[in-house]
């Protein structure tokens, strides 16, 4: 795939980092493309909030509002003057980080420092590395696959939703998992249908691992979801196992 061709894909999750919560936008579709040669530089923008919450988030809406602005105004400023392709943003422990790819070096950090003249109440740093395997973009943006586990259960969700699924409903929820070993998928049933879950069935897939489906009544509000796949994958890789997914029906009112 080339840039030319390449679509967006926007995604935010939460995670810890060093023990303070954290809130990721990435663009998800920048994965098939990197690394991207001549955009070989990294480019972090670091602003500091002015009025964070207990948890270094911003405080009231007149600030999610400033950021908005700088935003729109550095992201539009740096995909014009340098080409460079905005990979992502945190927010995190009372600051607001921009981070894109280009090809330059010191041009960013001028561009940046006068942007922001516009926002005088805003200090800021800036921070220019040399990345050409684009680490910054794969190892620390990029979701990890638990947190993308949560990416993937928000998207059904809603594509549910929008079905007219009622989420309250109690219904079955398929889970599918895939091992190495028979062994670690037998201990792994065992402690599953401990757990109250009901087994459905097992083979052998294309890639000679052991599959286990389970199957549990149960309702589809968020965190609930989010709860349950995470319990199943760290129970998985508990017995050197893979939480690959679940699916479930759309169930209506008046089913």
């Amino acid at each position: 795939m080339s840039e030319s061709t390449y679509t967006p894909e926007w995604e935010v999750y939460f995670c810890d980092i060093a023990d303070r919560p954290a809130c990721i936008s990435v663009d998800l579709g920048l994965e098939v493309l990197a690394p991207i040669p001549d955009k070989n530089r990294a480019f972090e923008l670091v602003v500091m909030l002015q009025q964070p919450d207990s948890d270094g988030f911003p405080g009231d809406e007149a600030e999610w509002e400033i950021l908005e602005q700088i935003e729109e105004a550095v992201v539009e400023t740096f995909q014009s003057s340098l080409e460079a392709i905005f990979a992502g943003k945190i927010l995190h422990d009372g600051k607001r980080s921009f981070y894109f790819y280009s090809g330059q070096e010191a041009l960013p950090e001028v561009i940046a420092t006068n942007l922001m003249q516009q926002f005088p109440d805003y200090t800021f740093s800036t921070n220019t590395i040399e990345d050409p395997v684009w680490g910054l973009y794969l190892d620390f943006l990029f979701p990890e696959p638990v947190d993308m586990q949560s990416i993937k259960n928000g998207r059904i969700l809603q594509l549910m939703q929008e079905q007219g699924d009622q989420e309250h409903i109690p219904r079955p929820v398929s889970h599918f998992l895939s091992f190495a070993q028979e062994s670690d998928r037998t201990a792994f049933r065992k402690k599953a249908e401990a757990e109250g879950y009901t087994f459905v069935g097992e083979n052998v897939n294309e890639e000679n691992l052991y599959t286990l489906t389970i199957s549990k009544v149960e309702t589809l509000a968020d965190e609930a979801v989010h709860t349950v796949t995470l319990v199943l994958w760290q129970l998985a890789e508990e017995h050197h196992g893979r939480y690959d997914g679940w699916e479930s029906q759309v169930v209506k009112e008046n089913d």
